[in-house]
């Protein structure tokens, strides 16, 4: 499913074995040549939503990824790229399973670059991790050196793929990897999708989230731990202000007290260690807070702030009384300009450096569309103004606004066959990322089977489990991870069967009859014997009419026709019946030669199924090729038209029943 998480709050700390890169002797070791360490940083929907300790998953994982790069050691061997995933495209669209870009290479370390990236991504849409594994492994160049893949995500792959799979996209390179997978606040479930992928390490708080990322990379990139020269400068009004203000330097990870700054001949410095901090002056116009700087090892860490009063800009916020998980319009006026501030969401009580959701605005006025947080709590919209140093303070704030939840119901039957299709009305909010789905009685909240979007129209339809038994209609939310609403439904045993002749002709046509319940993606096949589950060779979906035709494989053998579907992954056999398959007569009477470009007629012994013909082709042609040829289903004999050029031919019975179309009968000719 594309964007749905699981938010369980069981605190899980696993560590699962090096794989791919690091040998039992060699781990720690570097290799001689250059590191690569890619970022991958999930920007899925699920991103806003908070960690136990109040803050966003995306904005913890920002303030984490730009302390861990400013701490990043200045090494000439060292190429740090960032990828991000689910960071353009909604979780339901088109594409949305490829959304995944490489937005900054690696080659050296930009560090400005990185910066800027990470702090500019904003959660959307889906979880595609084995496709952005796999472009992954076509960045890294096949040179020599160490390569590291950092995967900071907060569910596991939503688009159906194999994780642990994706991994051979750098063995068919030739590539070693140390891959770390760093979750946050994964339940059980996800955690396991990562079992065998490298170094998996859960975490639940933005401190645990460091000491994880600073682990990854300890052996090839220790984060700097010296202290550097900061030097801040103050000026209000354009003049400098060298005296009065108290200024103190706060680290936005690692819970450090604040550093008070001293004045050296009109600056305030002070020797701190790299990594991400913000600014308070406090001045005769009250406190003033400056978020988001870096201090870095190369500098300058020279910031500049103006703390003259700045005219508040103007804040309205429409519903005045939005839906928890829904959307505000906020409109501004009297902002400052630029082009890079921001208009956020935030809890009243958030700390200026906190939000929730948020978009970057221009002009002295305009508007902007916002997501709410599923919460029944009190909010306020904030204007950002963003520093040239990148640096932000809030200068406008709107008047406090209620969220409250709306009413959810569901109506669905009470009881139904297992594995059909039944209509489930609901009321709700129809938020983004509402969702129905089916589960078994009792499963976990974020538990999921079937389901459908509620924006995608009332009623929905579901597909109901296999298995018969107690189950759950749930009105679910796939970014909070909340259950609106349930209601009980009963799951019997549906009917199947199938109706086949016991042999065959192998290459013919036969005709089939179904029981069942002929859901969307039912089907019917022909396999051999004891064939893989979801195995399929010819088939008919039961939607295209009961009874149904099949063309049997062309080998003799034992078979099993099958009634199947594409419901479940792998594709379960709900029935099957055996048939055995004996082999088909073939044969071609013609005259052995003929002039150029003249008419012949052929005489043929087959089956005659749909896509069967009589070819010309030159002697020893692959299998498959033709030139003039006729269809059996136009008559015995057939008239074929000879090539205008003479030589060695032959005359193939062929079929379209399988590809490439093989030649099950031949017998030479010559063109004079």
């Amino acid at each position: 499913m594309w964007s749905l998480r699981r938010f369980a709050r069981h605190h899980f700390l696993t560590r699962l074995s090096l794989a791919l890169f690091l040998s039992a002797s060699g781990a720690g070791q570097a290799q001689s040549g250059p590191t690569m360490i890619q970022l991958i940083l999930d920007s899925s929907g699920s991103m806003f939503s908070r960690l136990p300790g109040g803050d966003t998953r995306m904005a913890t994982a920002q303030a984490v990824m730009t302390d861990f790069i400013g701490r990043l050691p200045n090494d000439p061997n060292l190429n740090v790229g960032l990828r991000l995933y689910g960071a353009a495209i909604n979780a339901a669209d088109p594409g949305a399973c490829q959304d995944s870009k490489l937005v900054l290479p690696m080659r050296g370390l930009d560090r400005s670059a990185l910066l800027a990236a990470v702090r500019g991504a904003r959660p959307k849409g889906a979880t595609p991790i084995v496709y952005s594994l796999q472009q992954a492994a076509q960045d890294f160049p096949t040179t020599a050196g160490r390569r590291i893949v950092v995967l900071v995500t907060d569910g596991q792959e939503s688009c159906q793929g194999d994780v642990k799979g994706a991994l051979e996209a750098f063995r068919s390179r030739g590539l070693e990897v140390d891959v770390r997978v760093i979750g946050i606040d994964l339940d059980a479930r996800a955690q396991a999708s990562f079992a065998g992928v490298g170094t998996f390490v859960n975490t639940r708080s933005a401190g645990e989230l460091a000491s994880a990322l600073g682990q990854a990379v300890q052996a090839v990139a220790p984060p700097a731990q010296v202290k550097v020269p900061v030097v801040v400068t103050l000026t209000s009004g354009g003049q400098p202000v060298t005296s009065g203000p108290v200024v103190r330097m706060t680290r936005t990870v690692g819970g450090a007290a604040a550093e008070s700054l001293q004045t050296v001949g009109g600056e305030y410095r002070a020797e701190l260690t790299p990594g991400t901090y913000s600014v308070q002056v406090e001045a005769t116009n009250g406190t003033q807070t400056y978020a988001g700087l870096t201090v870095t090892t190369d500098g300058p860490n020279r910031f500049s702030f103006n703390i003259a009063a700045v005219q508040a800009v103007q804040l309205q916020v429409a519903p005045a009384q939005p839906v928890a998980g829904g959307r505000v319009t906020v409109t501004y006026s009297g902002a400052p300009g630029g082009t890079n501030n921001w208009v956020t969401l935030a809890r009243r009580e958030d700390p200026d450096t906190a939000y929730l959701d948020w978009s970057k605005v221009s002009g002295a006025a305009g508007q902007v569309d916002l997501a709410v947080q599923d919460e029944e709590t009190v909010f306020e919209a904030r204007y950002m103004l963003v520093n040239s140093d990148g640096s932000t303070r809030v200068v406008g704030r709107s008047a406090p606004f209620t969220a409250r939840r709306a009413s959810v119901s569901l109506a669905g039957p009470g009881s139904a066959a297992a594995g059909s299709q039944i209509e489930v009305r609901w009321t709700g909010p129809n938020n983004p990322g509402d969702y129905v789905t089916i589960v078994p009685k009792g499963a976990p909240v974020g538990t999921y089977l079937n389901y459908f979007y509620t924006r995608n129209g009332n009623p929905g339809r579901l597909i109901t489990p296999l298995t018969p038994g107690d189950y759950e209609i749930r009105y679910n939310n796939d970014i909070s991870g909340r259950m609106l609403a349930s209601v009980p439904i009963t799951l019997s045993a549906a009917s199947y069967g199938l109706q086949a002749p016991t042999t065959a002709v192998a290459g013919s046509q036969i005709e089939v009859r179904w029981t069942g319940p002929n859901n969307p993606g039912d089907y019917v096949t022909i396999v051999p014997k004891g064939a893989p589950v979801g195995s399929y060779l010819n088939y008919f979906y039961t939607r295209n009419g009961n009874p149904g035709r099949l063309i049997t494989p062309l080998a003799p053998g034992d078979y099993e026709v099958r009634y199947s579907t594409e419901a479940q992954s792998p594709n379960p056999t709900l029935h099957s019946v055996p048939v055995r398959l004996s082999a088909a007569t073939y044969g071609l009477v013609a005259p052995r030669e003929a002039k150029a470009g003249s008419t012949i007629q052929v005489r043929w012994t087959g089956p005659n199924n749909g896509g069967d013909y009589v070819t010309i082709v030159r002697k020893g042609a692959p299998v498959g090729a033709y030139l003039n040829y006729f269809y059996t289903s136009a008559g015995n004999p057939g008239q074929l038209t000879l090539p205008s050029e003479p030589g060695e031919y032959e005359l193939r019975y062929s079929t379209e029943a399988q590809s490439p179309n093989p030649t099950l009968f031949s017998v030479p000719f010559t063109v004079r």
